[in-house]
């Protein structure tokens, strides 16, 4: 597994996704059944376990971040913020995933 992240408005976010990120995908119980809800709830989850922890907190700090994980032959990938996740093939870079937008329509969360 590949984890990239980056701080946006200050490191906090960046290291507690560093720190918490991985264990919480490698304890997720469906991991090696259903990696694509594992890596989904672990995302969800993490965020919120991150916000949770600083709610008492004035931090603006935010991050994103790239997971690429490689299981029983399938690659899976996941992002959030604007990053993505690209591949290189034969010195020809295709991407794997789209950067998340919160002006893009479909990224808009609903109320």
């Amino acid at each position: 597994m590949e984890d990239f992240y980056d701080g946006h408005g200050g490191f906090r976010a960046a290291e507690y996704l560093k720190e918490h990120l991985f264990d919480n995908l490698m304890k997720h119980p469906k991991f090696f059944t259903d990696a694509k809800l594992a890596i989904s709830e672990m995302y969800q989850g993490t965020d919120s376990q991150f916000l949770d922890s600083k709610k008492d907190t004035f931090w603006d700090d935010s991050s994103i971040a790239s997971t690429t994980v490689l299981i029983d032959n399938y690659l899976y990938v996941a992002n959030v913020g604007d990053s993505r996740t690209i591949i290189s093939k034969a010195g020809k870079a295709i991407t794997l995933s789209e950067d998340h937008k919160p002006n893009r329509s479909d990224e808009r969360k609903k109320n």
